[in-house]
């Protein structure tokens, strides 16, 4: 304890620090101070220039970092906008698929069991059945061409439907109970389009069956129901008249062969006998 006082006690004098010349021996500053305040004065230079290091060293990489920002800044408003976009898409694509369940008014689904169609359902022989055109639908496509020839067509837009399938109806439509028609018809009757478009849906309900939903022009969606097989797969193009599926008897609601047809216009049920006939 004695020794740190004394050790104290010479770092606590004063002493008179000088600078010279030494050609002339002149002296140029001088001043009293002690070791303690020399010592002291060196550790705040050497702390103050370790901190102006550091912040030089940090204002460099902060430059740096800030052209790095905003390079990833540019990159994220870029993905930002293709995942807006994707998401626009995604919702468009699920509102249509909400529009065709409550157009199918069942719940349809999600895993498809045994009953389902399966590929060889798809692959169907067709070469024996009666898959060609009546003599109406040949006068519809006649009619058509003439139309087309005339620039009649450019002028009003004017739509042919034709039959699904010939038979005898044996239930009406009605908008509210029954959004649609039975018709029954003869065994193993082809199905066909009753107008250009593509294939929206195919799969299996259980009160109606085996479904084929097809997507027409000008807001029109024909539905097709309780079919024992179905001949195409979902994004088929179709022309009007051609084979779709063949007359069943699949699903709950079915009590004997028939074709339970729908036609929608703007997400509304409307009258298929309005718009085609099913007689023989």
């Amino acid at each position: 304890m004695q020794k740190l006082k004394s050790v104290l006690s010479r770092l606590s004098k004063n002493l008179k620090f000088s600078i010279t010349n030494p050609e002339t021996f002149k002296e140029v500053l001088s001043f009293n101070s002690n070791w303690v305040r020399v010592f002291s004065l060196t550790l705040i230079l050497l702390l103050g220039t370790a901190l102006f290091s550091i912040f030089l060293v940090g204002g460099f990489d902060s430059l740096f970092n800030n052209e790095q920002a905003l390079v990833q800044r540019g990159d994220l408003e870029e993905q930002s906008t293709k995942i807006e976009t994707l998401y626009s898409k995604i919702e468009a694509q699920e509102n249509y698929i909400n529009n065709i369940k409550s157009i199918l008014n069942a719940e349809i689904q999600q895993t498809l069991t045994s009953d389902t169609l399966m590929p060889d359902l798809i692959a169907v022989d067709v070469s024996g059945m009666d898959s060609k055109q009546t003599d109406a639908e040949k006068n519809l496509s006649q009619k058509i061409k003439d139309d087309m020839s005339t620039g009649l067509s450019k002028q009003k837009s004017i739509i042919y439907f034709g039959e699904p399938v010939t038979g005898v109806v044996s239930q009406e439509f009605n908008a509210e109970s029954h959004p649609g028609i039975d018709i029954i018809t003869k065994k193993e009757q082809i199905v066909k389009s009753c107008l250009a478009g593509t294939v929206v849906y195919v799969g299996f309900t259980r009160k109606d069956g085996n479904v084929v939903i097809v997507e027409h022009q000008d807001g029109y969606i024909s539905i097709y129901k309780h079919n024992k097989r179905v001949l195409k797969k979902v994004g088929a193009k179709l022309q009007l008249g051609d084979p779709i599926s063949i007359v069943g008897n699949t699903g709950e609601n079915s009590d004997g062969p028939h074709l339970h047809f729908e036609l929608w216009h703007d997400q509304k049920a409307v009258n298929p006998k309005e718009y085609m006939s099913f007689k023989h």
